[in-house]
Order: structure tokens, then C-alpha cells, then sequence
């Protein structure tokens, strides 16, 4: 029995109390938020996801990471550890009701990047993200894995890590590395710290999360394993993965050669710091955008690039004209908060916007609120492509955005060529201007749906799928049957072309069932040799597979941490799983 006193036997409200109060002396009451509205932006994640938990915890350091799981492990609790909270399948927040009090940490303030082996590795704690490590390692001409997208939103290196996030750029795959130093539940309840980093740490775990604390690794610290592929599930070679015509996906989240302790581990191992690959800046680079009505006229590009080009583009992005028109008008604040600000300043950004709608939300009004302030603000500002490039986004149904590095810049171009003459693809050259406003709408697509959700007064549920197609699909393009077809308001299809990862997000009509209509479009895409989810892991949308809830097990035999992820049981040492 937990926190006994003579003579009394605790009630579960005495044993809360009492581990508030230690995780007080811990971190500092500031950062111990018991508050439901103060904490808002906590437990709510961005498209699905929201419950109730017994406090956020906000640890400055590893040390104090340390102490606050010691103490919420001693008490019988569960843990939910969030970084940054941009994931899009809830994976890091709370959902619905548990078996025992829920403590979420936050590593947010945990920041440091440790440049090692002349910047071709990092060690990165708890809560770095993508864009201090970008920042980082960019004096050595280094780059991390993701450099779109996820990394203008503050997404944390350790988060891509857990969910095994795939990205945008070609040469990569997902995220992974076998080295990491995290903290596991045994199966007897007790607590351990792993050092996998191959870093010399010591034996003793305060200090050794003290000396990174204190970045404080000299070289002969980190061991050299550069014959050993630590960084790289067994494919260790992805653009050759992707180039092999396979009836399999080239990513998806159910891969068992991406699970690795820390690697694919959504949570179920507390994670304070990775070492991770950086991968050389391109010397030259130049980007392209494509369009054609026929799908199967861009699958003849895909397969022209695959097997012709020695250098893969680093980028090819898909969206169809449904998202291009979506993130013009209701991702327009985002294009141009990113065109003013940078990607550096959107996460103070939305950070702001959810401490407003916080407070206004308290007030009983809509807790939206700061999006339509500056959905009607933007929607008389410019439109966010320059007038070339909006045409042929308007044009056609189809569009790819492509970036050709360096030897492969003259390669691209003559495929397009070949393929503008033999199947009237249109393609053209852009400008450093027109290719960045091109990427920011494609940014802001991800977002777009989002927002008519919230917005519209005669708009239901949103449905959101990540799929993987088998690398050999010809026909791509996800066609609903006239039945389903008719239940969608809106919708946007964008993805990463060349892997075979695309997104497709519904917003429903008010009253269409968003379970049953999600059921069906799942079946045609397994139907077709697809996998769900691609890189966004299972969060609490989707059901994970046996092989992937026995990996949960194997690293988390008490259920103690981020119970229910992959639609497995809450309860406590899985007693109610049953996946017969």
C-alpha cells in the first residue's frame, strides 16, 4: 500500500496529494500544473486526443526527468511522456478514462545538442527539437533527418525516434537508431536506466544524466561505431529500398526492422536522449513542380526517376488540387506567418495561440478562437503563391513538388523533359522564392482540414489516414465509391510520392458516422496492399498488430507507461489484453 501512515490507510485522493507534493519539491510547484485549463494544451493533441490526468510535469533537466518517473513509478501511477505534442494520431496525450492516476511529463524544457564526431552524429536529450538540432549542426554543413514540415512546428528529435516518423526526404526512411539511454519498468515494478548511447557515461544514473545535463562529454567519451549501422533498421540502404519495385511498402509503421528499444517504442520507455545520424548538406539544389490530370501519367515519372537517376531527388511531394485550394484558403495564416517569422518562430507562435485560447475558453466561449481571429484576419492578405506557380497548381489535378540535388539536378531535367514531350506532364523550373511559398502551402495542407473542422457550422468529424502503398502501385490515387464520396464536405490528399506515403484527410458531413466511414476507406486501402499508419505510429487511432503490441509488452510488462496506445488495454500488467 502506498504513502501507509500509522494507522491509516490511505485514500487514493491522500496518495495523489502526496505525490503532487513531491513532484512539487522536484521540479518547482510552477512547473507541477494541476489545472485542467491551465494545462489545456497539454492533453489535447492536434487533429484527435484529450482526457484528464492528475497533473503535467514540466522537468528543467534529466536529473530532474530522473526523480519526477522515480517518484510517479514508486506510486503506482501511469506516465505519458510528451515532447513537443505535434503528433497527429493523439499517441502522446491522454484519451478517455484509466485504471490508475495519470501524470503526464512534459520534456519540452529539456533542451541540448551535443555535436560529436565532427558533427556527422548528435546526442540529443529529452525535448530538443528538429530545429535546434537543424541549427546545431549546421556550422559542419550537416543536415538532420527532416527538414520540412515537422520542422517548422518544433517537433522533437526524440518524438520522431519513438514513432519511427518517416518526413519528406528521400535519401532518409524513417527515423531510427539503436542508440539511446532511457528509462524501462521492470516487471516487478522497478525502475532502470539503459545507457545504449555508446557514451562512457559511469555506472551511476545521477550522475551520468548530470554530465549530459551539463553537455559535458569530451571525445574519448563517445565510442566510434562506424562499422556497426546503429543509425539504420536492417534496410540499411533506403533509396535502394525505395528504387526495388516490391509489392511491399518502402515505410510503414508495423516494419519489425524498425523496432528497436527506444525506436518505435510510442512511449512505452522514457527516453532521455538519442544519438543520432546528420547527414551532408547537397552543394547545389534546385526545385520543380509537375502537373497532369492522370495519375498514371506521374506514375510513369516515378518509375523514370527511380530507375534512371543515380542522385534521388531529396524531395517529391504530392498534393492533388483539393489540398493546394484547402491550404490557400485556411492555411493562408500559416503560409505567411512562415514567409514573416521563419520556422524557427512557429512554435512560440502556436504556443501563443493555445495560451489564448485557454483563456478565452474559460470564459465559456469557443475554444477555436484564435483560429478565427486569424482565419478572417488572413483572408484578405494575398494570395500565398506567386501568380505562376498558383495557375498551375489551378490547372491541374495533380501536382508534384520536386528538389533535384546537385548531379541529379541535370538528370531531373531531362526526364521532365522526355516526360513533358512524350505525356504532356507541365513542368517548371522554380525560383528560391517560388519554391519556398510552394513548400510553405504544402506545409500548411497538413493543417488545412484542421481548421474547416473547427470553423465550418455545418461540418462533422474529421478523418485523417496515413497510408503506405506497396512500391510497385501503379494506380495511387485513392478513389472513393460514389457512397463514400458523398459523405465528405472536404478533403486533401498530399504525401511523399516517390516512398509511396500519402495522407488523406475527410472532413464529414454533419451526422455521417466517422467510425464506419473510416472502417470502409481502411478496407479498400488494405484491399490494395496497403499499410496504416505510414509514419505518424498508432497513437490512439489505430489498432496496432500483434507483433507490435508484443514489442509494447516486452518493453513495458507492467503497462505503466502510455497504456492504451495502439488500442491495447489501460489496465494495469495487461491483464485485460486479449488479442485472440
Amino acid at each position: 500500500m502506498l504513502f501507509r501512515l500509522p494507522g491509516k490507510v490511505p485514500t487514493l485522493a491522500d496518495q495523489s496529494v502526496r505525490l503532487l507534493a513531491e513532484l512539487r519539491s522536484i521540479v518547482g510547484s510552477q512547473h507541477v500544473i494541476a489545472d485542467p485549463s491551465t494545462a489545456r494544451s497539454y492533453l489535447h493533441g492536434y487533429r484527435i486526443g484529450g482526457g484528464d490526468v492528475l497533473a503535467v510535469v514540466r522537468p528543467n533537466s534529466l536529473l530532474e526527468l530522473w526523480r519526477a518517473t522515480q517518484a510517479i513509478i514508486r506510486a503506482g501511477a501511469i506516465i505519458i511522456t510528451q515532447a513537443a505534442n505535434t503528433g497527429l494520431t493523439g499517441g502522446s496525450t491522454p484519451s478517455g478514462s484509466y485504471d490508475r492516476p495519470v501524470v503526464l511529463i512534459s520534456t519540452r524544457r529539456i533542451k541540448g545538442i551535443i555535436a560529436v564526431n565532427g558533427g556527422s552524429e548528435a546526442l540529443c536529450l529529452a525535448g530538443s527539437t528538429l530545429t535546434e538540432l537543424e541549427h546545431a549542426i549546421a556550422p559542419f554543413g550537416r543536415l538532420p533527418h527532416s527538414v520540412i514540415g515537422s520542422s517548422c512546428i518544433g517537433a522533437s528529435v526524440v518524438g520522431g525516434i519513438c514513432n519511427n516518423s518517416g518526413g519528406a526526404l528521400v535519401h532518409r526512411g524513417p527515423a531510427f537508431t539503436r542508440q539511446a539511454l532511457y528509462a524501462q519498468v521492470k516487471g516487478d515494478g522497478s525502475l532502470r536506466l539503459v545507457n545504449h548511447l555508446d557514451v562512457d557515461l559511469g555506472d551511476e544514473a545521477e550522475a551520468m544524466l548530470m554530465q549530459l545535463d551539463q553537455k559535458n562529454i569530451a571525445d574519448e567519451l563517445v565510442l566510434d561505431q562506424t562499422d556497426t549501422p546503429h543509425h539504420s533498421p536492417k534496410v540499411t540502404d533506403y533509396k535502394a529500398y525505395v528504387r526495388d519495385s516490391k509489392a511491399t511498402p518502402a515505410r510503414y509503421n508495423a516494419d519489425p526492422r524498425c523496432l528497436f528499444e527506444a525506436s518505435g517504442c510510442a512511449g512505452k520507455l522514457i527516453v532521455f536522449a538519442v544519438r543520432v545520424p546528420t547527414y551532408p548538406a547537397p552543394r547545389t539544389e534546385r526545385s520543380f513542380l509537375v502537373g497532369s490530370n492522370e495519375t498514371l501519367k506521374l506514375s510513369r515519372l516515378r518509375q523514370s526517376i527511380l530507375a534512371e537517376t543515380k542522385t534521388l531527388p531529396s524531395v517529391c511531394e504530392y498534393m492533388n488540387r483539393s489540398a493546394s485550394k484547402l491550404a490557400a484558403t485556411h492555411g493562408r495564416d500559416i503560409c505567411h506567418m512562415l514567409r514573416i517569422f521563419g520556422p524557427a518562430a512557429m512554435p512560440r507562435i502556436l504556443a501563443a495561440q493555445t495560451r489564448f485560447d485557454s483563456l478565452w475558453g474559460r470564459t465559456g466561449a469557443s475554444s477555436s478562437a484564435s483560429a478565427r481571429v486569424s482565419q478572417a484576419f488572413f483572408s484578405i492578405t494575398p494570395h500565398p503563391l506567386p501568380e505562376r506557380v498558383r495557375k498551375l497548381f489551378a490547372d491541374h489535378e495533380h501536382c508534384l513538388l520536386i528538389t533535384a540535388i546537385d548531379d541529379g539536378i541535370e538528370e531531373l531535367e531531362h526526364i521532365l523533359d522526355r516526360a513533358s514531350a512524350d505525356d504532356g506532364l507541365t513542368s517548371r523550373t522554380l525560383d528560391q522564392g517560388e519554391a519556398a511559398a510552394a513548400f510553405r502551402l504544402r506545409f500548411a495542407s497538413a493543417g488545412a482540414t484542421v481548421r474547416v473542422r473547427d470553423l465550418a457550422k455545418d461540418s462533422g468529424a474529421l478523418v485523417a489516414l496515413d497510408i503506405a502503398l506497396p512500391r510497385n502501385t501503379e494506380d495511387w490515387h485513392t478513389q472513393l465509391p460514389e457512397h463514400l464520396e458523398s459523405q465528405v464536405l472536404a478533403k486533401a490528399e498530399y504525401g511523399h510520392f516517390l516512398c509511396h506515403v500519402f495522407h488523406l484527410d475527410y472532413v464529414l458531413k454533419p451526422g455521417i458516422d466517422p467510425q464506419a466511414f473510416e472502417d470502409e476507406v481502411k478496407t479498400l486501402i488494405e484491399a490494395a496492399g496497403g499499410q496504416m499508419p505510414a509514419e505518424h505510429n498508432f497513437g490512439h487511432l489505430y489498432r496496432a498488430p500483434q507483433a507490435v503490441v508484443d514489442f509494447y509488452r516486452e518493453l513495458d510488462p507492467t503497462n505503466s507507461c502510455n497504456p492504451g496506445i495502439g488500442k491495447t488495454t489501460k489496465a494495469r500488467n495487461w491483464q485485460d489484453e486479449d488479442r485472440a
